[in-house]
């Protein structure tokens, strides 16, 4: 039997790193002859995780007998003979992702998160561009089965901007890429929450873009009553809302779009009011939509990044002292980030029903979004790969605001595709935030700015 290899690159990516890998090695059916490369340009952080997975595996020979890890910066070594590549990079890190908060801002761009579409998402899929080329080539070339015909590795890829790093991708290598986000069964269990349901007793229909995913459907079942019909849960959510309005004082923005729309969406408040026109524009809008707090709560010009910043170190810190410890505590259970259940899947054949990113070929998936643009959907991963449900059909609301941030996604994959900076442009130009604020020359002005600050990271880009 060949032995199974995942590498995991950017694994220095210390909270994300530690769930994923803990879920991998208490998978039920992952720890027979199984190595875990991890990959990381950052030494410290590397071998930070490395020695964390060590310690497992010494309080846990029995278990973990037939894991193995290994450490690398080299990229093509760990993706030489691996099946599956996990990545979850950030090119650039933290001095990269305060350029492109601070730019936008000298033109009254505010972003909070920076990390999807508009100026921060654009440049942040720019800088990974040129790394997930090589990721994707390096699997066509040394990774597992590349000399013959069958299924060739899957990269399951974690690093935002989701839809644009999935999209370029699978435009480099077609059918190599799945896109993977907690946005759906994060967003659920917070419906789930609201209307008091246990989990046997709700379900929902969901799909659209990422971090733009639509309930379209959401249904529970009267708990008291073991012959009840699914009902739509939409009014009950209403009427909690009404007994507790201050239930949603971190959601505000989501709420409000659900009003306008007829329908909740994945993403968490900060991060939709990049999305859209209508909230980043004037004070008071942030001030009406704020959590309540600190000025603008969560809405905050660059609380992401202020977060991750004042983390950065602690998170190192936490590490240290779990390896210090003599006692670490296996899973029960992996979380319920997809990427194991679906390793699992692969490997055994038992399917698992997973929301992932996947082009949309010739508008198979969506029917009324643009023909091989990135949607999200729910799918089936066996044996036989990744299996996406189609036929889907958005309302025209739904369907309108997707291809706001769609049409970005494609100006800036077709940028970085042929090196043309005028689409990025474009890319930026597009973006509804953006232009809720800025004239065409200053979209202009502020591209020019952001490709002078990051050329480091950009030197393709350079004439």
């Amino acid at each position: 039997m060949k032995l199974l290899k995942i590498a995991f690159i950017g694994a220095g990516s210390v909270v994300f790193g530690q769930n994923v890998l803990t879920d991998i090695i208490t998978h039920p059916f992952l720890t027979q002859d199984m190595t875990i490369c991890l990959e990381d340009i950052d030494p410290v952080r590397l071998d930070l995780m490395y020695r964390l997975m060590i310690k497992y595996k010494e309080l846990y020979p029995k278990e973990l007998e037939h894991v193995h890890f290994e450490k690398t910066s080299d990229l093509k070594k760990a993706i030489t003979e691996s099946k599956y590549v996990i990545c979850s990079i950030h090119v650039g890190g933290l001095n990269a992702y305060k350029i492109d908060l601070d730019i936008p801002l000298k033109y009254g761009v505010t972003q909070c998160v920076g990390d999807t579409i508009g100026p921060g998402g654009v440049f942040r899929f720019l800088r990974a561009s040129s790394v997930l080329k090589e990721i994707v080539t390096l699997m066509q070339e040394v990774g597992y089965n590349c000399n013959n015909d069958g299924l060739k590795p899957t990269l399951l890829n974690y690093a935002n901007p989701m839809a644009m790093n999935t999209w370029f991708c699978n435009e480099i290598v077609p059918d190599s890429t799945v896109g993977l986000c907690h946005g759906v069964q994060h967003t659920s269990m917070i419906l789930r929450t609201w209307i008091g349901v246990k989990p046997e007793n709700f379900t929902f229909t969901c799909y659209g873009i990422n971090h733009m995913a639509w309930f379209l459907q959401i249904l529970y079942k009267d708990i008291n009553d073991p012959n009840a019909e699914w009902k739509n849960a939409y009014p009950l959510l209403f009427k909690k809302y009404r007994e507790n309005p201050d239930m949603i004082k971190n959601e505000r923005v989501r709420w409000d779009m659900m009003e306008a729309t007829g329908y909740f969406m994945t993403e968490e408040s900060r991060h939709l009011s990049e999305y859209v026109p209508y909230y980043r524009k004037r004070d008071e809008l942030l001030e009406k939509y704020k959590t309540p707090g600190e000025k603008y709560g969560m809405l905050t010009h660059g609380f992401t990044y202020d977060l991750d910043s004042a983390q950065a170190g602690m998170q190192e810190s936490s590490i240290e002292k779990k390896i210090k410890r003599s006692k670490l505590k296996l899973k029960d259970n992996p979380s319920d980030e997809f990427v194991s259940h679906i390793i699992g899947a692969m490997e055994t054949n038992q399917p698992f029903k997973f929301h992932g990113n996947l082009i949309n070929k010739d508008g198979g998936l969506i029917t009324n979004l643009p023909k091989n643009c990135c949607v999200e959907v729910h799918a089936y991963a066996d044996n036989r790969g990744i299996h996406p449900q189609g036929g889907l059909t958005l309302p025209t609301v739904c369907q309108a605001l997707c291809n706001s941030n769609i049409m970005v996604q494609k100006a800036a994959v077709e940028g970085a595709l042929e090196l043309d900076r005028e689409k990025i442009y474009h890319a930026v130009l597009l973006d509804p935030n953006t232009a809720s604020m800025c004239s065409p020359k200053e979209v202009r002005e502020m591209v020019d700015d952001m490709f002078k600050a990051e050329k480091r990271w950009l030197p393709r880009f350079e004439s």
